[in-house]
């Protein structure tokens, strides 16, 4: 989910916020709900959903603070930045040697679960930037924030209401006389209620009645239509949409079209980061089957990392014995029919600059396709 921001973040330059409808006082602390769901709670607090932003500290943040480690030089002479941790707090500090001017500011929200990397946030005046400096943890090097140009001390990004709505529960804007401020009531991470809606009443009624085990006044995605299912899924995972109402409105239930514009056109290929849904269907396993819906492979309580495991849910419809070549592929049909059939693909709408060349990150494309090249080559490397 880090690089959902990141996107985002590009993709609305220098808009302020808005109002945000329907505010979050609506929902409640996920304590009421680890009471009756323990196990479920406490696997669900493990994924990287709920751990897509969090509060700033030495257990969160993934950086290296550590001497030599904690640099990122840049393209232009004497430009570059330090991270570094003081007493409890961590800080970035832009310095540009030839123009003499420095600028530190405390890294206060980490944005991403760390599985790719994670960006950090800063306060002022009541309002969230971005920090110039994000961290990639699978090579473990500091970076340009992706929408930062490289040798340039800069630190006004501004955070919008959308961006957090794919990486926190609930953000509140509180009025001011000049600017629309967030206030200091908010849940970060994407908790329960973002799934299932308001717990209150489900709260209030079940403790009345603790004997009816039928979930009552809450959304459950399993008796949903596929369209709500895949709403709720869709809010954070349908790309770069233009808002129709404010961010924050949507809830569980809601049609989606409702809050955020149409997708793009037929034509245009959706970006592999952060439009899964429009990808998916595109496939044509989930053209031809009416039930199929994003939970038909992903148990958004658990963490599922290993691709294999996903095979069965592919072979409920697909007999691995009649695919083409099945006799000479063998076993290996249902270790990386995923791999061949959801292959990973250079992201375009994420551009990493760094001090030498522009970069870009691959996600794993959910568009169910046939992939002659893609397949080959899995075949090759595992011979």
């Amino acid at each position: 989910m880090w690089p959902l921001l990141l996107s985002l973040v590009a993709a609305w330059p220098g808009r302020g916020p808005g109002p945000v409808h329907r505010p979050a006082s609506g929902f409640v602390a996920p304590i009421p709900c680890r009471s009756c769901h323990q196990s479920i709670v406490d696997s669900y607090a493990q994924t990287a959903h709920q751990r897509t932003s969090t509060q700033a500290g030495k257990s969160t943040i993934l950086g290296d603070f550590s001497p030599g480690h904690n640099l990122l030089r840049t393209r232009s002479p004497g430009v570059g930045f330090t991270m570094e941790r003081r007493a409890d707090a961590f800080y970035q500090t832009g310095r540009d040697s030839v123009a003499g001017g420095t600028r530190t500011e405390r890294i206060d929200l980490v944005v991403g679960s760390g599985r790719r990397g994670q960006s950090f946030l800063y306060w002022r005046n009541g309002l969230l930037f971005e920090l110039p400096v994000s961290y990639l943890t699978g090579v473990r090097q500091w970076i340009n924030s992706p929408g930062y140009i490289d040798g340039q001390v800069d630190f006004n990004r501004l955070i919008e209401p959308r961006c957090l709505e794919c990486h926190a529960t609930s953000f509140t804007l509180a009025p001011d006389r000049r600017v629309r401020r967030y206030s200091e009531t908010y849940q970060l991470g994407v908790g329960c209620q973002r799934c299932h809606g308001d717990a209150r009443k489900h709260i209030a009624y079940h403790v009345a009645h603790p004997d009816d085990t039928t979930g009552q006044f809450i959304f459950n995605p399993a008796t949903a239509t596929r369209n709500r299912q895949v709403d709720v899924c869709a809010i954070c995972h349908s790309g770069a949409r233009d808002e129709k109402r404010p961010a924050f409105s949507f809830r569980p239930g809601d049609s989606l079209d409702a809050f955020l514009s149409p997708e793009a056109g037929k034509d245009v290929v959706p970006d592999v980061h952060g439009n899964q849904v429009a990808l998916l269907r595109r496939s044509k396993c989930f053209q031809s089957s009416p039930a199929m819906s994003c939970s038909t492979c992903h148990d958004v309580h658990l963490t599922q990392r290993d691709v294999a495991a996903f095979v069965p849910h592919c072979q409920q419809c697909h007999d691995a014995t009649q695919h083409p070549g099945a006799d000479s592929i063998g076993a290996r049909l249902t270790v990386y029919c995923i791999d061949c059939h959801m292959p990973n693909r250079r992201s375009n709408a994420i551009r990493i600059n760094t001090s030498r060349s522009q970069a870009s990150l691959y996600f794993r494309s959910h568009e169910i396709a046939v992939y002659p090249d893609v397949a080959a080559q899995v075949l090759r490397a595992h011979p």
